[in-house]
């Protein structure tokens, strides 16, 4: 969902009162679901993206906090789970997209980098108008966004894609075990 929609929402729900349990865990729209306006569309670029959108997501928990806390809340204790869940969610999917991009750059022939930069930057700066909302505006966003289902679907094929692309080019991108069971990357 758009920026500007969700400061809509959340203009309008403002003045509801609302039941908090805890914030969801990144919700995670349908893979079929299009793409966020200026989202790129290839997979590097899109990973990229979702990195850059959901570590400026989880960024605004602290922002968003306080005011999480003042909604109704009638188990708390609970609420402390789930959001620290939601947190281990977004550090796996963050983990996800760094090893796909990760791979993509050591396996592509040209350096790509700086645009994966780029569109990491872009996917980041959607938090921009919402970091400089009153803090109700500045929940409502938070509580209202969806990580594009894209994200994942496009970072197991990139990932695919590169593994594919590396043994093409003889590069080895995963990683071995040695007798001694530590973990070695193999040389470039």
């Amino acid at each position: 969902m758009p920026v500007a929609s969700l400061f809509a929402m959340a203009l309008m729900m403002a003045d509801q009162q609302v039941v908090a349990t805890a914030p969801p865990a990144p919700a995670v729209a349908s893979s079929a679901d299009p793409l966020p306006p200026g989202a790129p569309t290839d997979d590097y670029g899109l990973v990229e993206w979702c990195y850059g959108a959901l570590s400026g997501h989880m960024a605004m928990y602290g922002l968003v906090k306080p005011e999480l806390d003042k909604l109704p809340d009638s188990k708390p204790k609970e609420t402390q789970v789930l959001d620290a869940e939601q947190m281990k969610a977004g550090n796996e999917y963050l983990t996800l997209y760094k090893r796909a991009t990760d791979a993509a750059e050591k396996a592509s022939p040209q350096a790509i980098g700086e645009r994966g930069a780029q569109a990491r930057a872009m996917g980041a700066s959607i938090w921009n108008p919402a970091r400089q909302a009153d803090a109700r505006t500045q929940m409502w966003s938070y509580l209202g966004w969806e990580l594009p289902g894209q994200c994942e679907t496009s970072a197991e094929r990139l990932y695919e894609k590169s593994l594919l692309s590396a043994q093409a080019l003889g590069i080895d991108l995963v990683p071995n075990v040695s007798a001694a069971g530590s973990k070695t990357v193999t040389p470039q």
